[in-house]
Order: C-alpha cells, then sequence, then structure tokens
C-alpha cells in the first residue's frame, strides 16, 4: 500500500478522533451528529462513513477501543504485583477524571449499539490475548472480570453518585477487590487506615 494514502488515512482518522471528542466534550454525545464532526473535521460526511460505516457510534467504538488498547497496560493489570496494579487503577481513574464527558459518551454508544461494541469486544480479546501469549492466554476473562470491574465501580463513583470520600480510598479499595479476584492476600489492610 502506497505509504502517502496510508499517512493520509492516518491523518483524516486522527483529525475525526479530534472533532468527535472536542464536540462531545463542548455539546454532549446526545447532540452529536455526523455533519457536526464532518464540519469540525473539514472532512466530508462521505469520508467519514468510509472509514466508520455506522457514523457516529462507529466512531465512538474505535475511539474506545483505541483508548483502551494505549491505557490497559495488560502486564501490570495481571495482580503479579501490588504496585503496578495500584497504579494502573490509579491511572484508569485519572484518565476518567480528565475526560469524563468522553468516557459518558462511549456508555452512551455502548448502551445504544451493542452491536457494534460487540465487535470491538472481540478485536480487544484477540490483541490482547496475543499480547498474554499463548501460555498465559487462558488468563485473559479472569483479568478482563477484574477490569470491568474497576471500570464499573470507576463509573459508578466518577458519574452516579461518590462511593468514597477520596480518591485514595477509591483505589486503595479497588487494589483490595482486584487482588483478591487474583487470589492474592490483601494484607488485612482496612479502607480507613489507608487514607
Amino acid at each position: 500500500m502506497d505509504k502517502r494514502f496510508t499517512r493520509d488515512s492516518d491523518q483524516k482518522i486522527r483529525s475525526i478522533y479530534k472533532a468527535f471528542t472536542e464536540l462531545v466534550n463542548e455539546n454532549g454525545y446526545e447532540n452529536l451528529t455526523t455533519r457536526h464532526i464532518a464540519k469540525r473535521a473539514d472532512i466530508s460526511v462521505g469520508t467519514i462513513y468510509h472509514y466508520f460505516s455506522e457514523g457516529k457510534p462507529a466512531i465512538a467504538a474505535s475511539l474506545y477501543e483505541k483508548n483502551l488498547l494505549e491505557t490497559l497496560d495488560i502486564e501490570t493489570f495481571t495482580g503479579y504485583n501490588n504496585d503496578d496494579l495500584r497504579s494502573q487503577i490509579t491511572l484508569h481513574l485519572q484518565l476518567h477524571k480528565e475526560n469524563q464527558e468522553l468516557y459518558r459518551a462511549f456508555d452512551q454508544a455502548i448502551y445504544s449499539h451493542r452491536d457494534i461494541f460487540g465487535c470491538t469486544k472481540r478485536k480487544r480479546d484477540e490483541i490482547l490475548s496475543e499480547q498474554l501469549g499463548e501460555q498465559e492466554a487462558h488468563r485473559l476473562q479472569d483479568i478482563m472480570r477484574v477490569y470491568s470491574t474497576v471500570d464499573a465501580v470507576i463509573h459508578r463513583h466518577l458519574f452516579v453518585e461518590p462511593m468514597f470520600e477520596s480518591d485514595t480510598e477509591l483505589i486503595e479499595y479497588l487494589t483490595i477487590v482486584a487482588q483478591a479476584a487474583y487470589g492474592f492476600p490483601t494484607r488485612n489492610r482496612k479502607l480507613h487506615d489507608t487514607a
């Protein structure tokens, strides 16, 4: 494939992601249309549908997958090292706090277009299985359960109602939950002793 064509395609996709993110932050996902995204990205609506055949929800699904794969460090999320696990949970919380409107948009897109996100989930699992390697691929389901639990609690805490008084308490709680899910000792710590 021509490198110039690939570079041009990558640039267009980046500009679509950027426009989508900016508009979600300004107006919310529900008020966003594919036409708005095209105008902001300075490309045609047809170009968006060339790269994202389902339009707005496909952009959300693709950007969700990109963000997940960039932020989920499969090596540190395996529970082998408590400090790495805590760091991964801290990063996850930080990204959600910094990009709340974007994560709300992902939630809305997931709820209304489960079919598109089902394909994203399968692709994510294939990529993560490759990262784990043949010896560890069987652990993917357990890792994704822990990741999903962390994600769900963070969403509930940030978007529905605060569950903890501080980020430190939330991170410590999620670290203990993740360690327990992996069968590691949690050192009998109490949440109120860690803040």
